[in-house]
């Protein structure tokens, strides 16, 4: 039995109406794009009113807070804001007829950038609410922690520790001695991409609120679209531009920051980048091989529809061309790199290609350390040589990873849905990449999944976009216990 420990718990409830607050205010504005379209603004309206009051109540309550957060306050806090916070997101679906479990379903697969979706039909979807969608996986994408260091300028040390817990990585580094700078330079970014991604949308076939909507999804590689047939409803320039900026998005942060302070060498010498672009090259010329010679394709046809699913993968995205026959090699090969996911300290999920790279990297020192015992033979990461630490808790994620995996594809099957599909929901899940399972099994729509297959999915979901140990914080003793 868990002992509840003296938490502080000013900050807690402030940081939790102060995100109600920012909510209210998403809501606000996707009510303006609903009157705008003279659609139904009421769910935002009442969700608006209800996030307004009651996060105006916590945030008054606890404003004399303590600035203090500990590394356990901070884990224990991003981990309960990505529980809790969709909880309240799904407040619009739930309001505009939605069932209580696809409410949830579709809110927790906006936040964590799944981009599963359990709407049928978006051409009959009122245009605000297509607008939240997509607000949801660009919030998402950044992470809550970035928008509460910007707001609460008055965190100190908490805020390095909200930040770790948000991102985790062992290549990660503040651009600057204060962290605020770092985080402020984050967002620039995102929103930058954001900007130019719209911006590039709007010279194509896409209406201003097709591109907006397509932007936010994009550089959040969230995956959510506003058509019923995803990005295969584009011309081909929009496809690009779309594989662009998914690319761009499977990039970290702190290698941005590199570019901005003009250090080149240190941006393109960085092994987790040169992975990154390695395996989208390698398994889209095998692909572009596959589509040439085996399904018929033409040459343009072959090179678009190989980068867009590659790129779409890796970068965990999961927009779908919904291109008919395939073919079984893709499929296989997709639940692959499903598993790897795009650069750590991105908006990018799935297991990371720096712990890909330093697993890879054990291999032949596991091997040297067999035959020579008593040698010192370091894993090395960008000329670094990791601690033994590091790299038994990226071997604990590899393995609570694989077991989760398995572990959600076998509730699945126990509850009525096929093997493959099990395998490949479960996979698609916990990497937080939802569309894409329309080209993996043709007719697939998430609606028809029965209740349990849902909560077991959002269950998934929520553990992929937490990185599994964030998640595993909020069960552990250590953590509420008082030491």
């Amino acid at each position: 039995m868990f002992v509840t420990r003296n938490l502080n718990k000013k900050i807690f409830f402030y940081i939790f109406g102060m995100n109600m607050l920012f909510f209210s205010v998403v809501f606000f504005f996707s009510g303006l794009c609903s009157y705008f379209f003279e659609d139904d603004n009421l769910p935002f309206i009442l969700s608006f009113v209800f996030t307004f009051f009651i996060g105006s109540f916590l945030a008054y309550r606890n404003r004399n807070y303590t600035s203090l957060i500990s590394k356990k306050d901070g884990r224990l806090l991003i981990g309960l804001l990505w529980v809790v916070m969709p909880m309240f997101g799904a407040l619009p679906y739930l309001i505009s007829g939605f069932s209580f479990t696809d409410s949830l379903f579709e809110s927790y697969s906006g936040f964590t950038t799944t981009g599963a979706s359990v709407i049928k039909d978006l051409s009959v979807m009122p245009k605000g609410l297509l607008l939240y969608r997509s607000l949801t996986q660009w919030l998402g994408g950044l992470g809550f922690a970035v928008f509460i260091i910007m707001f609460l300028k008055t965190l100190r040390n908490g805020a390095n520790n909200l930040f770790n817990a948000e991102f985790n990585s062992i290549e990660k580094e503040k651009d600057s001695p204060h962290i605020l700078s770092t985080v402020y330079k984050i967002f620039t970014i995102y929103f930058t991409l954001t900007l130019f991604c719209f911006l590039l949308l709007l010279r194509g076939d896409m209406t201003w609120f097709e591109a907006l909507c397509h932007s936010l999804s994009t550089i959040s590689t969230g995956g959510f679209s506003v058509s019923n047939g995803n990005i295969g409803t584009y011309d081909s320039y929009s496809q690009f531009i779309i594989i662009l900026f998914m690319f761009l998005s499977g990039i970290s942060y702190f290698l941005f920051l590199f570019v901005f302070k003009a250090k080149w060498k240190k941006f393109f010498k960085d092994e987790q980048l040169r992975f990154y672009v390695l395996i989208i090259f390698f398994f889209a010329l095998i692909f572009f091989f596959y589509h040439l010679f085996f399904q018929n394709f033409d040459l343009f046809s072959a090179i678009k529809v190989s980068l867009f699913y590659v790129v779409s993968i890796v970068s965990s995205t999961g927009f779908d061309l919904q291109v008919n026959g395939l073919g079984m090699l893709p499929t296989i090969i997709f639940i692959f790199l499903m598993f790897i996911g795009g650069c750590s300290a991105s908006s990018s999920t799935g297991l990371k290609i720096v712990r890909v790279i330093v697993l890879l990297r054990y291999i032949p020192v596991s091997l040297k350390r067999i035959f020579h015992p008593r040698a010192i033979i370091p894993v090395r990461y960008n000329g670094k040589a990791l601690r033994d630490e590091s790299v038994r808790l990226i071997f604990g994620f590899f393995f609570l990873f694989l077991l989760l995996f398995i572990a959600g594809a076998f509730l699945l099957s126990i509850f009525g849905n096929g093997f493959i599909a099990s395998l490949s929901l479960s996979a698609a899940a916990i990497s937080n990449m939802g569309p894409i399972m329309g080209s993996i099994a043709q007719g697939f729509e998430y609606a028809d999944l029965n209740l349990v297959s849902k909560y077991v999915l959002i269950v998934l979901m929520l553990i992929g976009r937490l990185e599994i140990y964030a998640f595993f914080a909020l069960f552990s003793k250590s953590v509420w216990s008082r030491n």
